[in-house]
This record gives structure tokens, C-alpha cells and sequence, in this order.
């Protein structure tokens, strides 16, 4: 290579990398003084409008969301129509890749960290509105149990596995879950039932409210499987129950089961079925 071919290249990669250099310094600027503000704001302009779910923030700027980038908030704040409220450590969202949006139903990417628990997935917007992730170590205690409008209460964390949309007669879709060192308790138990752990897969929708596939109790004091179907009803308390358990039970329950005149076997065993309603359950 003569003088003249190495001065040529050497100025060709000089005006290479001042260009490479100019637009990586472009890029810089434009993500360091974009509004995301603004654009956050809007994003959650069109879920209220959506949902009539109300949002605000604090600090917000660029970060990872579900592997790619996307908005972060710090302090978000969501307060659903019936007064509920969830307060966010973090919140990220960024546009989902979902066939939703061919039907006119934008779909976010979300990342959420929060003391009452975490999720990652996709919430689908619109008539048939849902979500598909994860819940990761969620408060149970703290979620609107109430609501149900049934005496049944569960305490303990929980990890769970939702895909579900809101359909013409309720929700849809699928969950499965498992919940650790908590307590189930209902007037109608004989006493409250501590657990290790409580799993489950659960249909949702169709003809019922929810099919349960299997609950599964691994307690101290009973352990056992749940399959069976909750019927529709007006509301949920009033939902007609159709299941059917087997437990081995330890001698603590077992004189109280059979107060109560539910046979029990020689180790424990005890197979029934549950009818009446979530609020007024029937063991027979």
C-alpha cells in the first residue's frame, strides 16, 4: 500500500468514526432529554379511559421491561373504581407484540414491584381485556378477599401463573398457583387450618364459574386433594358448590369431624362431598 492508498484510508476511518461518533452522541441526547413524562402520562390517559382505573406517578424515565426497553416509573399509585388502591414500588411498560392490536385492543408489556407482591406479563386492553403472566410473592392477606362476599379467608404468599380475559359472563382462562405457610379459616371449619403449602390449577369460565382441576393441602393438621366445579350464580357467594374431597387428617381434627358426624377411617381418611355455596358451604 503506497502513501497516497494509506492516507485515503485512514481519512475514510476518520470520517467513520466521527459519523458513528455523532450518531451514538444523537441517540444519547435524545434518549436522555425525551419527555417520557409526557409520554407516560398519555399511556396512562388511555388506561383510565379503558378501564376507568386511575394512575399516577413520580419519577419516570427508559429501562428494561420484559427484556426490552420500555417506560419506568417510580411511585406509581393505581386506584380502581370501588375506592381500591395499589401502591407501586416500580412499574414498567412498554407496547406488547399481540395480535390484539389488529383488533383495535392495544396490548402493554407490564413489570410491577410492590410490598403486596410483584407481576410480569402482558395486559390485553379493550372489551375482552386480560392478562397473561406471572404473580410472584403475593400478600394474600392484603388482596380485597371481602369482595367475594364470602366468609372464606387465606393468608400466606403466593406465586401464580394467569391467563385470563374478561369474557360476556365473567372471567376466562386459566391460574395456577401455589401458596406457602398460611392459613385457611371459615366458620364452617372446625378450626383453622395452618398450611405448608397449597397448590392449584383452576379453570375459569364456560358453564361454570370455575372448574378446579386439583387443590392440593399439604397442612399439619390434614393433607389432601379438592376437584369439582363452582357453578354460576348472581354472585359469587351464592354459587352452587359441586366437590369432592379426600384428606388423611390428623387425631386433632379427626373428634371433631366426627362430632360433627362426617365418618372418618382407622388412619384418618376422610372422603365428602361439598355442596350449598361458598358462603354456606354442606359437607356430607
Amino acid at each position: 500500500m503506497n502513501e497516497v492508498e494509506a492516507a485515503a484510508k485512514g481519512e475514510r476511518l476518520r470520517v467513520v468514526g466521527i459519523t458513528t461518533a455523532a450518531i451514538v452522541l444523537t441517540g444519547f441526547f435524545m434518549v436522555v432529554r425525551f419527555p417520557y413524562d409526557r409520554l407516560a402520562l398519555r399511556i396512562a390517559q388511555q388506561v383510565e379511559q379503558q378501564t376507568d382505573t386511575r394512575i399516577t406517578f413520580a419519577d419516570v424515565g427508559i429501562g428494561l421491561v420484559r427484556w426490552a426497553p420500555g417506560l419506568t416509573a417510580e411511585q406509581a399509585r393505581i386506584v380502581r373504581p370501588d375506592g381500591t388502591r395499589l401502591d407501586l414500588e416500580t412499574a414498567g411498560v412498554r407496547p406488547a407484540l399481540a395480535l390484539s392490536w389488529l383488533r383495535g385492543e392495544p396490548a402493554l408489556a407490564i413489570e410491577l414491584t410492590s410490598a403486596m407482591g410483584d407481576a410480569s406479563g402482558v395486559v390485553t386492553l379493550g372489551e375482552r381485556g386480560g392478562y397473561d403472566g406471572s404473580l410472584t410473592n403475593i400478600d394474600l392477606d392484603r388482596l380485597p378477599q371481602g369482595g367475594l362476599g364470602t366468609p372464606l379467608r387465606v393468608q400466606g404468599r403466593a406465586d401464580a401463573d394467569l391467563d385470563v380475559s374478561l369474557g360476556d359472563s365473567g372471567p376466562e382462562g386459566s391460574v395456577v398457583f401455589e401458596a406457602r405457610d398460611g392459613v385457611v379459616s371459615h366458620p364452617e371449619l372446625p378450626l383453622p387450618m395452618p398450611f405448608q403449602k397449597l397448590t392449584g390449577e383452576i379453570d375459569l369460565g364456560g358453564n361454570t364459574w370455575a372448574t378446579i382441576r386439583e387443590i392440593h393441602l399439604d397442612s399439619p393438621l390434614a393433607t389432601g386433594t379438592a376437584r369439582g366445579t363452582i357453578d354460576r350464580a348472581p354472585t359469587f357467594a351464592a354459587a352452587p358448590l359441586r366437590l369432592e374431597l379426600e384428606f388423611t387428617v390428623s387425631g386433632a381434627v379427626q373428634s371433631s369431624l366426627n362430632a360433627q358426624g362426617v365418618s372418618v377411617g382407622d388412619s384418618g381418611q376422610v372422603r365428602v362431598a361439598v355442596t350449598g355455596t361458598p358462603a354456606r358451604p354442606v359437607v356430607r
